[in-house]
């Protein structure tokens, strides 16, 4: 799909609000948008919560340590959380999250439905069965989607990338099937890659997608495989945030990776050293909270 006919597809999406678009009741409760990094080991968590008080979930890292952090961003007594996002299913992501589904009423789940022959992935797969039941709505995620959870239009969730349907495929790199996707928030926004390597930037790139952002995830934890510096380029980050484990055993994030975030002159915050990352938005600019 070139760029001009996914702006077509996206004008489309906003007519007819249907099955690619969440939208969400607009209650107001604030004016900023928080993006929580959680500092949960070797994997992503990213908590969302909207100026109109939606929560989200992108990833739940490679346990059950995301309950503590939920347990540490959302009241005691609250327990749902409108959206819950898998951008695929390696450990590192999925584990955490079939835990949430147990423990919070989750109204909506997002993924690309690639399927992974682990017995961790059949207990995803029981728990997105107990969610249809109990009347979450289950969505296959692919471009061109948005979220929306604003009357403003200046304010969604741009799923970037897989271009298309990979519901039922078996490839042998999950990493490769991530979801991609935009945070935007006014003139604020957020680039979320998941674990793709250069071949998926490359492609983005291509595609003449809009990278630029004004926070960039560093996908797949800082691995060599990715973060190519034209990738990086496109984006032009002011921030960049690594969610990595402390003295891992992948050796992430690779100091070649590392090096190329100074060439380029963009700052790194890292959850092995910053514990979690907090930043806050207006929609024009940033506050930025660590806990180390």
């Amino acid at each position: 799909m070139t760029a001009k006919q996914r702006s077509y597809a996206f004008v489309g999406l906003w007519v007819l609000l249907g099955a690619n678009v969440f939208a969400w009741p607009y209650v107001f409760k604030g004016g900023a948008l928080t993006v929580t990094f959680f500092d949960v080991g070797q994997g992503d968590a990213i908590f969302i919560e909207t100026p109109q008080g939606h929560q989200m979930l992108i990833d739940g890292g490679p346990d059950n340590a995301v309950l503590e952090k939920l347990g540490s961003v959302m009241p005691f007594w609250d327990r749902d959380i409108d959206l819950v996002i898998l951008t695929h299913p390696d450990k590192d992501h999925v584990a955490g999250l079939i835990d949430v589904l147990k423990q919070y009423k989750v109204e909506h789940i997002l993924w690309t439905g690639v399927q992974k022959n682990t017995k961790l992935f059949e207990k995803w797969k029981e728990a997105l069965k107990e969610e249809d039941k109990e009347g979450a709505r289950v969505e296959i995620a692919h471009a061109p989607q948005k979220v929306v959870w604003s009357k403003s239009k200046s304010s969604f969730i741009d799923i970037l990338y897989p271009l298309e349907s990979l519901e039922g495929k078996n490839p042998k790199d999950t990493n490769n099937t991530s979801l991609v996707s935009k945070l935007v928030f006014g003139k604020a926004s957020f680039l979320l890659p998941g674990d793709i390597s250069y071949k998926i930037e490359k492609s983005l790139l291509t595609e003449g997608i809009d990278l630029r952002a004004d926070i960039l995830k560093v996908a797949h934890h800082g691995s060599k495989s990715s973060s190519a510096r034209p990738f990086l380029a496109a984006a032009s980050p002011e921030l960049a945030v690594i969610e990595v484990g402390k003295e891992n055993r992948y050796g992430h994030p690779y100091q070649e990776v590392l090096e190329r975030f100074e060439e380029l002159k963009i700052p790194i915050l890292r959850t092995d050293q910053n514990g979690d990352i907090v930043i806050r938005s207006d929609g024009k600019s940033f506050w930025v909270n660590v806990k180390k």
